[in-house]
């Protein structure tokens, strides 16, 4: 493979331009759906999208768009899921767009389906969660997140002045980033909450961590209790902290958005900050809770087995302290048997030795002094005998 010296480079500047904002006019009726995408399903929803939009390339690199029939259509990939977002024509429904049975054959999971209107001195309408005043009262933005019987949220954003196809196209798309954010936010809820049991049953069947007059079969199977529940905490660590990462990522992303915007609330209404921070708010704040009570469990199974380790080491060397100190008295008392041995055994030697050496002897003696043959070659050879077995454990000493 060629090295490109401008590789990083031009990666770094694609990236930057890689999703240019839109150019819309201020009065406008937008259709806005996120399906998810993962690397397993890209090409079946590719092919998913190909069949709407017959012209979809098929070496999509992120960003498409076109216009025919007087709808201009803006295709993105992002990391978690793939957005489309496409004008209405005027007289028409949203659903004249969005085709109800293309979406239901979706091969993922729909994220967000919405529609928002925009226009200049645009009449909001009687019903809405929250209203909010945004570029310092220029913008008015009401939206209803509660879906309508077709599934559809909706936004409304009325400009007091027509701000520009540049200006605006960058207001909505901002509207539009906050209502997929805020969706994105609290995706995975179902399974962070249901790591909540599996975390309380861990904390109640936590092993007590008072070892002292545990034996060593007590305390194994007390470390293998830490164990198998270290994994179970491991686990939810491998499913949940990416999502919780990434849940905060993107409702951080809703504020920030909101905060660029300079939206604040009417005195008469709720705010669209106020409202997803009381509602949106908590859920992330569960989410850490969950992830936070994981990690103290995983900080006390961890001290809990690190003290029973040093337990059963202590018992260990304590064991093989007294296995030393058996070995040792064992020691001496073969050393003493051994010395003893060694004492039976000279005395065994010199009697056969002095009754073996007497007989070549006492012929050349005068009769009369024969019986101090023995008594004068006696302690002679006790002493050969002596000397010898003395060199011969010095030299297995020397050489074990």
């Amino acid at each position: 493979m060629n090295n490109d010296p401008h590789r990083i480079r031009l990666e770094a500047n694609r990236e930057l331009h890689a999703r240019p904002f839109p150019v819309l006019r201020a009065g406008c009726h937008l259709v806005h759906i996120c399906v998810r995408v993962s690397p397993t399903s890209r090409e079946r929803v590719r092919a998913w999208i190909k069949e709407k939009m017959v012209d979809f390339p098929d070496d999509f690199k992120g960003h498409w768009e076109t216009e025919a029939n007087h709808s201009w259509v803006r295709i993105e990939r992002h990391t978690e899921f793939v957005s489309i977002t496409q004008t209405v024509s005027s007289g028409h429904d949203s659903w004249d767009v969005l085709d109800k049975a293309w979406i239901d054959e979706s091969p993922e999971d729909i994220l967000v389906l919405t529609e928002l209107r925009s226009g200049i001195d645009l009449e909001l309408p009687d019903h809405y969660d929250a209203v909010s005043d945004m570029r310092d009262g220029v913008v008015t933005a009401a939206v209803r997140f509660e879906p309508d019987e077709n599934g559809l949220s909706a936004w409304w954003v009325s400009f007091a002045d027509d701000p520009g196809g540049e200006s605006a196209g960058r207001l909505l798309q901002m509207v539009l980033e906050i209502e997929t954010y805020r969706t994105l936010a609290v995706m995975g809820m179902d399974g962070i909450r249901a790591a909540h049991p599996t975390l309380q049953r861990v904390a109640n069947e936590l092993p007590n961590g008072d070892s002292g007059d545990s034996d060593h079969s007590d305390m194994m199977k007390t470390l293998s209790i830490l164990s198998d529940q270290e994994s179970e905490l491991h686990e939810i660590w491998e499913n949940l902290a990416w999502r919780i990462g990434a849940n905060k990522a993107y409702h951080d992303l809703v504020f920030e958005r909101l905060v660029q915007l300079r939206a604040h609330g009417r005195d008469e209404s709720v705010g669209i900050r106020h409202f997803l921070r009381r509602r949106l708010t908590p859920a992330i704040a569960t989410a850490d809770t969950v992830m936070r009570r994981r990690s103290e469990l995983a900080d006390q199974i961890d001290d809990r087995a690190q003290l029973l380790r040093t337990q059963l080491q202590l018992n260990l060397q304590s064991q093989t302290r007294d296995l030393l100190a058996s070995l040792d008295k064992s020691a001496v008392r073969q050393l003493r048997l051994q010395s003893a041995v060694e004492g039976l055994s000279t005395v065994a030697i010199a009697y056969y030795a002095v009754g073996l050496i007497s007989p070549t002897i006492e012929p050349f003696v005068d009769p009369q002094y024969k019986e101090w043959v023995k008594a004068v070659i006696a302690p002679v050879v006790i002493g050969v005998v002596w000397i010898t077995m003395v060199r011969i454990r010095n030299r297995f000493k020397r050489n074990p």
